[in-house]
């Protein structure tokens, strides 16, 4: 009985290898083709649910010859539904930094959106640059598209974004061109460390732009500019920047030579309505219907201009994802509040002067994001380690309604990290020369109160679950439950480009070949 046991096991185990095999292995005549286009496509705050929770609604696959938008995607490519971010704060800059380099924060430099720089005495954002004001400095890594160039190819890189923090972190440091919305005066701009001018087509599409200025909408019975903050967070965001990418491709033929080229495309306009309505909303419901036709419309534009896509790879995904509202959540009978940044500082400041002495200022000089900074000089002055100080701001916030844990640096420059996945999440982002003297942890459905109605900051699945859509001719179409990380779509789609992955790439390649 053992004996037939053994064997049944050793038997599945052998069928489980030849399967793994066979789904790793191509051609070699298939692995040495290249397409002439690669299309990256973020979707700034677009949860996993959102595919699967409207897919009924979305266009068909194909009808009368003409491409769907998202069903076609999810119909034709290799399709993760539940792709995973593996850090304990997923945002804009962190996440497009991992979807370029394959890696986590810890590696890559990009722990945060906003920080404060011990060095420079003040809050620091993932992009800035004294040099050329925006750049991709700050990233530690190469990207996707830096090994295609460092790789000799004769290669076009573009990328935009209606955020400029989007448009560089995906375009990396060898872009021809990253592109973004400069809100100042609503036109599309790039920065010296990218060209000093902009090219001539550029020019006049910008032109266009400032004959509609003046145009407004209605939403929710206010009259809205379309090229105004609010305006780009509707509709108009999305067609703005699928008819710079459209413009792109016709200006600068991409994918039409015998080169392989790459558009990366974020869509900053969900992220924008998310912030304001929160995921339940009608209008996120619209938006991403609306989304979906755009998107389609896209996909045959793209095929017309190359005549076909079958040389053409499309990578799918999201930065992020995000919470509910405090009050959906309350009514579906959630705890679920708001962290109020005064009442911590006020808990905090407290505990510290009756322990160590009344100051005249705060003990804390910045906080962001649930990062605490203290004002190292005044620790220096009551001759204080910032370990001690820690423990007590820790003793100051335990217990509080919505804070799950309180993380200190002290601790985590240890290596003691909190047990179990949370604590593998903190080690895959804690960056000393970023991250904070002490970090909250809240718990589920709480946030910061800030100026959003919701936001994601947070490692719960509604903040590190996306979707993953890989298409192309070298990519098996399939749904897949296999676990999928976003660090993995780098180290993929290099492999099927046959090039080098990034330089501080940690991600596996998917078996979708």
């Amino acid at each position: 009985m053992i004996s037939s046991m053994k064997k049944i096991i050793y038997f599945y185990i052998l069928l489980s290898f030849v399967f793994s095999q066979l789904a790793y292995s191509t051609n070699l005549s298939e692995f040495t083709q290249r397409p002439k286009l690669v299309v990256m496509i973020v979707i700034d705050q677009f949860r996993a649910d959102y595919l699967t929770r409207f897919q009924n609604q979305f266009l068909p696959v194909e009808k009368n010859q003409k491409l769907g938008g998202f069903k076609f995607l999810m119909a034709k490519s290799a399709y993760f539904p539940f792709a995973q971010y593996d850090v304990f704060q997923n945002m804009t800059c962190p996440g497009h930094a991992m979807i370029s380099t394959g890696s986590r924060p810890y590696l890559n430099g990009i722990a945060l959106n906003d920080y404060y720089d011990r060095q420079e005495n003040k809050i620091v954002y993932c992009v800035d640059d004294e040099q050329d004001e925006v750049s991709p400095r700050r990233l530690n890594s190469t990207t996707f598209g830096d090994e295609i160039k460092n790789a000799g190819l004769n290669s076009k890189i573009y990328a935009l974004a209606l955020k400029d923090r989007s448009a560089v972190m995906l375009g990396g440091h060898r872009a021809d061109l990253a592109l973004w919305m400069d809100y100042k005066n609503f036109q599309w701009r790039t920065s010296s460390f990218y060209a000093k001018d902009l090219p001539v087509w550029l020019k006049t599409f910008n032109q266009k732009i400032g004959a509609m200025k003046n145009d407004e909408v209605v939403f929710q019975d206010k009259k809205v500019k379309l090229f105004s903050r609010q305006g780009l967070s509707l509709q108009y965001g999305i067609d703005q920047s699928f008819a710079l990418a459209e413009e792109l491709i016709k200006n600068e033929k991409l994918g039409q030579t015998s080169n392989l080229d790459v558009l990366a495309l974020s869509l900053s306009t969900h992220d924008m309505l998310g912030h304001f309505l929160g995921p339940n909303a009608s209008e996120l419901e619209k938006l991403t219907l609306y989304e979906d036709q755009r998107l389609s419309q896209f996909l045959n534009t793209l095929k017309k201009q190359l005549g076909s896509l079958k040389d053409v790879e499309i990578i799918l995904t999201a930065d992020h994802g995000v919470a509910p509202t405090v009050e959906y959540a309350q009514k579906a009978k959630f705890s679920s509040d708001k962290l109020d940044y005064l009442q911590l500082y006020k808990k905090i400041n407290e505990r510290l002067d009756d322990k160590f002495g009344q100051v005249k200022k705060s003990w804390i000089i910045a906080s962001k994001t649930f990062h605490f900074y203290f004002d190292q000089s005044l620790l220096k002055e009551k001759k204080l380690n910032s370990s001690e100080v820690e423990t007590e701001a820790k003793k100051a916030l335990e217990g509080l309604t919505g804070v799950h844990m309180v993380l200190l640096r002290s601790d985590l420059l240890k290596g003691i990290f909190p047990p179990g996945e949370l604590g593998e999440q903190v080690k895959r982002q804690f960056t000393p020369d970023i991250s904070g003297d002490f970090i909250i942890v809240p718990k589920a459905f709480f946030m910061e109160k800030d100026d959003n109605l919701t936001t994601h900051m947070t490692g719960y699945s509604y903040d590190r679950t996306v979707p993953v859509i890989f298409f192309g001719a070298k990519f098996k179409p399939g749904v897949y439950s296999i676990p999928a990380k976003v660090i993995d779509i780098a180290p993929t789609l290099n492999f099927s480009l046959g090039v080098l992955p990034p330089a501080s790439s940690e991600g596996q390649v998917l078996p979708i070949f």
